[in-house]
């Protein structure tokens, strides 16, 4: 027999409780559990209860709710989650309005714009050409190259002939 908590009848606290059927695969010859539809991830809480958990959570903190209806603070979180999962898998999944490109890598050698911006935000009419700057992975090799406001070094020590 297990128990299940369901929703809350007033002050009270309801369980659901049911038999769970085990069945002995011919195939595989191992034990298979039931699985029941109106369980949530947790199996010690059904489905409801979660939504009715984070249904709560939308208006209070999670530390309240848990106070409310004695749970702990950990299960409220992952009830909680369980529900916005749902919310997530129920609403469409939004486009992206601007794709930018900050820097590209080209071989081992980073190649950025000396914009402050992503090119793809700046509208068409303030985009000045700049030509690329070329950032080689030791400090010898980039200071000539390179102004002082976009002088990055890589730590790591450069391979001869690398540049």
């Amino acid at each position: 027999m297990r128990r299940a908590r369901d929703l809350p009848c007033g002050d009270s606290r309801v369980y659901v409780e049911f038999e769970v059927r085990r069945v002995d695969c011919r195939v595989c010859g191992t034990v298979k559990r039931e699985r029941l539809g109106f369980l949530a991830d947790n199996p010690f809480y059904t489905k409801r209860f979660a939504h009715y958990v984070g249904q709560r959570c939308r208006s209070s903190s999670i530390r309240d709710v848990a106070k409310e209806l004695r749970l702990d603070w950990h299960t409220v979180k992952e009830l909680d989650k369980e529900y916005m999962r749902a919310q997530l898998a129920r609403a469409p999944k939004p486009a992206p309005a601007v794709i930018g490109i900050d820097e590209l890598s080209v071989r081992k050698v980073l190649v950025c714009s000396n914009r402050a911006r992503p090119r793809a935000l700046t509208p068409p009419w303030r985009r000045i050409p700049s030509p690329p700057c070329r950032i080689a992975r030791s400090r010898s090799g980039s200071a000539h190259r390179i102004p002082p406001a976009f002088h990055r070094a890589d730590p790591r020590p450069s391979r001869p002939g690398a540049c």
